[in-house]
């Protein structure tokens, strides 16, 4: 009973248009911020209208008939079979109905397929599963993935509660920005499979499909975040490409396209980088591009997606590895397209150095942005660590000195592996919160940390002792520990002396 009044008070409020139960309920079309989509709006109500008085005029008379004329009351049903005025007015009111039906929804067609005169114009790729934006105008282009908070909440077991993440799912790392009342032209095409973009603001939605363009506009009204996903169903992480679109005021919008021309002129970072840090900034690059295919221990799915755990590609030739995703085969895409030369060197060398592998070799960017040119062949191999600087460490420091110092190299540090609040990442890095490890005997993580363990490098040859002490300490009294002890750089000193003396 208690449902049938519900659904009698929807259908109440939805007959009556009612604007304030429209939030409540949903049960009608949003308006949107744009010319289109509100004239869309129009013509849902004013076809809703025409459908409630022709529901209401048939159901008014047959109910009339059947009540005034039943057998109760010794009508007798009426035998005849055909009534020329009656099928002529039949047919006419309805066609009159249907034309006049058909006029504003064709000029609303017409109206959402009139690209002409377009100020600018921005090509949407769908890829699984993230969107590649370039405008064809200025030149920018850029890839646009789901939220780095999203990603961890989604991730089965992380502990994470999505009601906690803002705009959880609905949020993305490179969102679209577009100018206000500007005619923006879109072209949508895929690489892989047919995606739907789709943001419910601008007042409809286009496919992308591999091979062939789909053309739309739109022409924003005020500025504002405008959110959308993929509504068509591309593979298993359909539901985790959303759309963030971000309209400003045109000299708004001019700044941050200067910007970020300025940003794209200066060019990737080609600096070599010690292997621990390639390591630990890999993992972040593993889980946001990798993890959704090949899992997120390297475990990969079964007839699917191969496993990187003790692979032959990624134990063999580190060029052959690098070569295979640049240019990508079968279902996985070309990376060198997505990531920069440093972000490639980074994850290539997380490959083969986490996820239950441990080959002990690296690839500089250098060496990446060579093979994608084609301008050489170069041997990536092994590179040597830069040993950590010698520092003094004579002098105690306080608890507050240690965690301060701590603090900062865990940032630059651990934070993307173990997250900056020490949550972790599930089936790849424990977390440092409630962590068995941090919270035994100082001497065991001392250990751990010093000499490294499956992933996660020995930081015993890239920390000087202070740096070290303060790290270990951080992580004893701060990410939701509280141990209160703490390690000084002298007694790290004197463990890396014993473990070289051996």
């Amino acid at each position: 009973m208690k449902k049938i009044k519900q659904l009698f008070a929807c259908l109440t409020l939805m007959a009556f248009g009612l604007g304030s139960a429209h939030a409540d309920y949903a049960l009608n079309l949003m308006q949107g911020v744009t010319q289109v989509s509100n004239d869309l709006y129009d013509l849902h109500m004013l076809i809703l209208w025409i459908c409630v008085f022709i529901g209401l005029g048939v159901f008014s008379v047959m109910f009339y008939s059947i009540y005034h004329h039943r057998k109760s009351k010794g009508h007798v049903a009426e035998q005849f079979h055909e009534n020329t005025t009656v099928e002529i007015i039949w047919t006419i009111i309805p066609t009159l109905i249907l034309i006049g039906m058909a006029i504003p929804a064709t000029k609303a067609m017409i109206e959402l397929d009139d690209v002409k005169e377009a100020q600018m114009s921005i090509r949407v790729t769908g890829w699984q599963w993230k969107w590649e934006y370039e405008y064809l105008d200025s030149g920018i282009h850029f890839f646009s993935s789901l939220d780095a908070a999203s990603n961890k909440a989604r991730q089965v077991g992380s502990g994470v509660d999505p009601r906690s993440v803002p705009n959880y799912l609905l949020n993305v790392d490179k969102p679209l920005v577009v100018p206000v009342k500007t005619k923006i032209r879109f072209l949508f095409t895929a690489k892989d499979v047919i995606h739907s973009w789709w943001v419910p603001d601008l007042g409809w939605k286009k496919d992308t499909i591999p091979g062939f363009i789909n053309e739309a506009w739109t022409s924003v009204d005020k500025p504002g975040t405008y959110r959308g996903q993929c509504t068509e169903l591309c593979g298993k992480d359909h539901g985790f490409m959303p759309i963030v679109v971000i309209a400003m005021e045109p000299a708004d919008y001019q700044a941050w396209v200067d910007k970020t021309k300025a940003d794209l002129a200066k060019g990737p970072v080609l600096d070599d980088q010690a292997p621990a840090e390639l390591i630990t900034a890999g993992a972040a690059l593993y889980e946001k591009n990798c993890a959704s295919c090949h899992m997120a221990g390297g475990e990969g799915i079964a007839g699917t997606f191969p496993a990187l755990t003790k692979s032959p590609v990624v134990l063999g030739d580190i060029n052959a590895q690098t070569k295979l995703i640049l240019n990508g085969k079968g279902m996985m895409p070309a990376f060198g397209t997505m990531l920069n030369p440093l972000e490639l060197a980074q994850v290539i060398t997380f490959t083969r150095n986490g996820l239950g592998n441990k080959v002990g070799d690296a690839i500089q960017a250098k060496a990446v942005k060579a093979l994608m040119s084609g301008t050489a062949e170069p041997v990536a191999a092994a590179v040597e660590e830069k040993p950590a600087a010698k520092v003094d460490v004579s002098k105690p420091l306080t608890l507050a000195d240690l965690n301060t110092k701590g603090e900062a190299v865990y940032k630059e540090k651990c934070s993307s592996c173990h997250q900056p609040d020490g949550a972790g990442m599930t089936g790849f890095a424990p977390a440092i919160t409630g962590s068995a490890v941090v919270k035994g005997k100082l001497d065991k993580q001392v250990e751990l940390v010093l000499n490294g363990k499956g992933a996660m490098p020995a930081f015993g040859k890239t920390l000087n002792a202070v740096d070290f002490a303060a790290v270990v300490t951080y992580t004893r009294n701060a990410l939701g520990n509280k141990v209160g002890d703490m390690l000084q750089p002298a007694d790290v000193e004197s463990l890396k002396s014993a473990k070289a003396g051996k």
